[in-house]
């Protein structure tokens, strides 16, 4: 049974081996996470040498070196050569490295959700590697039901958690917003009533201070 984490990559360095389709969705993930990329393949997709190109990753133009591995938060592997898979994993484990090889489960130590985003909210659907078509399924049809009335919901409460001081009554508070009728009703599209009872409930959270 995995244990479902989510990582924050924001300026970690991440070495990606290979550069095929796989690597391009890899690659994509693992920028948009802010992660400083580095990718080592003797072949290159349009789409990486795209983003080497703009300065976003990276490239090490040439095969996975022994060593190649150091200095890295986390490792991914993209290439349909087993042997190569192994050798980096190997060489992932024995730093104490987290690697994850695709579609080789008996090599990673981390498997990846199927992922769907709306703002801040993050759907990721698993099945332990077992699956992968039926997670891809579930997550679109989980991704369908997020409209943009919860990602202003998402928001909202990130403002007021930022602002509000911590405690039971702001645990109350942020609770009766996302369950209560502020929350009903920005995902209704109501968002001038739902702002009126967010003030309504600011005056009266103010008042137990």
């Amino acid at each position: 049974m995995d244990f479902p984490v989510c990582l924050r990559l924001s300026g970690r360095q991440v070495l990606l081996v290979g550069a095929g389709n796989i690597a391009d969705e890899r690659s994509q993930q693992l920028l948009e996470a802010g992660a400083r990329v580095r990718v080592v393949s003797p072949r290159v997709s349009p789409t990486i040498r795209r983003f080497a190109d703009e300065g976003r990753l990276e490239l090490l133009e040439r095969a996975y070196e022994p060593g190649d591995v150091r200095g890295h938060a986390v490792v991914f592997v993209a290439t349909d050569d087993r042997a190569v898979s192994q050798v980096v994993a190997d060489e992932a484990r024995a730093l104490g490295l987290w690697v994850n090889t695709a579609d080789v489960p008996d090599l990673c130590d981390f498997t990846l959700p199927s992922v769907g985003r709306r703002g801040p909210i993050v759907v990721a659907v698993s099945t332990s590697g077992q699956a992968p078509a039926l997670a891809r399924l579930l997550r679109k049809r989980f991704v369908e039901q997020v409209v943009p009335g919860h990602v202003q919901l998402a928001r909202l409460t990130g403002w007021l958690r930022a602002r509000l001081p911590r405690g039971p009554e702001r645990m109350r508070l942020l609770k009766q917003l996302v369950e209560g009728e502020v929350g009903e009703l920005l995902i209704r599209g109501q968002r001038r009533d739902a702002w009126a009872r967010l003030r309504t409930a600011l005056e009266t959270f103010g008042e137990k201070q």
